[in-house]
């Protein structure tokens, strides 16, 4: 079978040209990312949004091209567009090497609609697909434009070659969420059942009822819906935005030379040319810790030795890959075509040594120095951080004591497990407007002799299909938490915002405890209007800011992730090896909500190294149908998908459950976010024994 320049190539092609190299043929180079997007689309809907698009059309089975050979698929496509008025799914279009499959064709007469469906959120309000200067696309959606671009410059030729004797007019559309728009039915998400299969593909059972109920949605409430982006299509294909300019995108060529080569090279195997940056720090090519097969090459490392002159899997240096966040995340791109591939190559030039201004503990200047210091075992810039140190672990006792001196018993650390998807469970929601569905408690109370509790306290979690969670949420929340004045804590701002949303959320209901919930909201949050910040009386200490400010491992590198820090908490405290090498949480004096055994969270990898609870637990994405253990992935300087992402999506997959199912994901969802306060609870039990 002839290999084809297609669509999902041309966008792997915007990302780095090289990569379509590795991708030609996935036996032969590792590719991290062959699961992820499945759940990335489970998550967000982006699969039901396809097939709410099809419903839209109207488009019936028999309009499906679903053939995978081009052949037969280009052949049904010309029957079809023989119709004078037909809307096809998947239509097929060849010419030359290049073959496309549009999302949907909407043909009248001679004209033909072009409609490519995305599950991107849009605010026609308040997002445009241009930039302020009118001489560039927009950045954020500029991948989507070239997409149907290409689609359309595939199309408009290919239609001259499938009949000869028509004049078509191809007109562009990106089908994209409509955020200024409300869901006018209940349930609009779960007329779309996802069914993972074996071969990792995965397929949309569409309820008995679904066109029905969208049939009786008007065109002007369907919260998904097309946009027209024709002019900017042809603008593209022209070569006429500046982006085309730049010499990294598109290799510096106009949009139909860079075609014309890509496609070429793509087809004939052929190595196209690349240019090293920060961007191929996420390379998906890459070999990690699980790939033990040695055939299995390494797409990542070969660009590097070809263009920089060494293999990063092969060196004992730090390198600045590593790095990232505030001050550094966006330099990484210009110390790299300096040729600062390595920590040890950077200097007060490239990041200053602090501030400059008075602060608390570390800044995000002094951190990153620490992280150089400790990656390169340099003395002479860890001497300023050694009166803080044991060995390479950093931990400023004093900063810390200060800090907790504030804090008031009983603790509580929470932890919230929320959705956003593009087609809303719920009426009166917009798109990707936040669903609180899950928390949970952890409380610890002090003695009067010193000693303290620690109390799984409480949970929610919603399992009732169809019913808008987020008020049963925040009055379940606030009866955990009115009983005491104690300190609150979160780990990075996720909580504050799902709570400033749910006070937004209010605002547009008629409950009879509005004032009250919206109080207690206040109480414990904090926002901003204008240039004035408000600060609740209670406001939720953040757990990760006292990290950041008073703690480093060596294993956290850039991190600091829970799921990174928690292992590096464990590795640092034999109070903590102790303690939990033992069975001892799940028992009365250590109560949990949910296990029924007694159990132990400090086990040993082959280095000697403690394991990270996570790995103790059976991943939520057992529990999916999906075979990777997801939460076994490498973590670099973000959370990877494993985490919320896959709690996120078996929520999504418990509104479609049998009982079954749903009951086992509950006790998935239930365990592991018991597990991620508990988490707060050891980074806290550590800061408080060395304190």
């Amino acid at each position: 079978m002839p290999k084809y320049f297609t669509k999902s190539a041309f966008a792997m092609s915007l990302e780095c040209p090289r990569r379509l190299y590795y991708a030609y043929d996935g036996e032969h180079y590792a590719n991290q990312d062959v699961n992820d997007e499945f759940l990335k689309s489970l998550a967000e809907g982006g699969f039901q949004v396809g097939e709410f698009a099809k419903l839209c059309y109207g488009i019936k089975a028999d309009n499906m091209v679903g053939t995978l050979d081009a052949d037969d698929a280009i052949a049904k496509t010309i029957e079809l567009l023989k119709q004078e008025n037909v809307s096809i799914a998947e239509a097929a279009f060849r010419v030359g090497n290049m073959f496309v499959r549009a999302d949907i064709i909407e043909k009248k007469g001679n004209v033909i609609n072009l409609i490519e469906v995305k599950a991107k959120s849009w605010n026609p309000n308040e997002d445009s697909f241009v930039a302020k200067n009118g001489k560039s696309t927009n950045k954020a959606i500029r991948p989507y434009l070239y997409d149907v671009a290409f689609q359309k410059y595939v199309i408009v030729q290919a239609l001259r070659e499938m009949f000869p004797q028509r004049d078509f007019n191809v007109n562009a559309f990106l089908m994209l969420a409509d955020k200024s728009r409300i869901a006018t039915v209940n349930g609009l998400n779960q007329l779309f059942k996802i069914k993972s299969e074996p071969n990792k593909r995965s397929k949309i059972i569409v309820a008995d009822n679904a066109c029905e109920v969208i049939e009786t949605i008007p065109l002007s409430d369907r919260i998904v819906r097309p946009f027209d982006v024709d002019d900017i299509c042809d603008k593209i294909i022209a070569g006429q935005y500046e982006e085309q300019n730049d010499p990294e995108f598109l290799m510096g060529l106009r949009f139909q030379p860079f075609v014309k080569i890509i496609s070429d090279d793509y087809c004939n195997h052929k190595k196209t040319g690349c240019i090293i940056g920060s961007k191929c720090f996420s390379c998906p090519f890459h070999k990690i810790a699980k790939d033990t097969d040695d055939k299995i090459l390494d797409g990542y490392c070969e660009c590097w030795v070809e263009k920089a002159g060494f293999d990063p899997s092969m060196t004992d240096k730090a390198l600045i890959k590593e790095m990232s966040g505030q001050y550094i995340g966006t330099k990484r791109d210009e110390l790299v075509k300096d040729g600062k591939f390595f920590m040890e190559n950077l200097t007060d030039s490239d990041l200053k040594m602090h501030s400059g201004s008075k602060h608390k503990g570390l800044d995000h200047y002094e951190r990153k120095w620490l992280h150089i210091g400790v990656a390169t075992k340099n003395e002479n810039i860890l001497k300023a951080y050694r009166h803080n140190m044991v060995e390479d672990t950093y931990l400023d006792v004093p900063g810390l004591k200060e800090e907790m001196k504030e804090w008031k018993f009983p603790l509580h650390f929470i932890d919230f497990e929320t959705s956003a998807v593009a087609l809303p469970f719920y009426e009166k929601m917009r798109p990707y407007e936040q669903i609180a569905f899950q928390f949970s408690h952890h409380r610890v109370d002090m003695n009067e002799d010193g000693t303290y509790k620690v109390t799984h306290a409480g949970q929610f979690i919603n399992t009732e299909k169809g019913h808008f969670p987020n008020f049963d949420f925040i009055r379940a929340l606030k009866a955990e938490l009115d009983q005491d004045e104690g300190t609150i804590f979160r780990y990075s701002n996720h909580e504050n915002t799902i709570l400033r949303e749910i006070h937004r959320q209010l605002d547009a209901r008629n409950e009879p405890d509005k004032k009250e919930l919206q109080d207690f909201i206040d109480s414990i949050t904090h926002y901003e209007e204008g240039k004035v910040k408000y600060v609740g009386d209670r406001d939720m200490v953040d757990l990760a800011d006292v990290v950041l400010k008073y703690y480093f491992h060596p294993i956290m590198k850039g991190s600091y992730s829970i799921k990174v820090v928690l292992p590096a908490v464990q590795n640092s405290s034999d109070f903590i090896k102790e303690k939990y090498s033992k069975p001892v949480y799940g028992t009365p004096d250590m109560p949990s909500a949910n296990l029924s055994e007694p159990k132990v969270w400090i086990e040993y990898g082959p280095d000697g190294s403690v394991l990270s609870p996570y790995k103790l637990l059976p991943p939520v994405s057992s529990y999916l149908g999906i075979e990777m253990d997801l939460d076994e992935r490498e973590l670099n300087v973000t959370e990877s998908i494993a985490n919320g992402g896959a709690a996120l999506a078996a929520y999504a997959k418990m509104q479609f459950s049998d009982e079954t199912m749903s009951e086992a994901l509950k006790k998935a969802l239930l365990t592991y976010c018991e597990l991620d306060t508990l988490a707060m609870v050891f980074i806290w039990e550590y800061f408080h024994h060395e304190c």
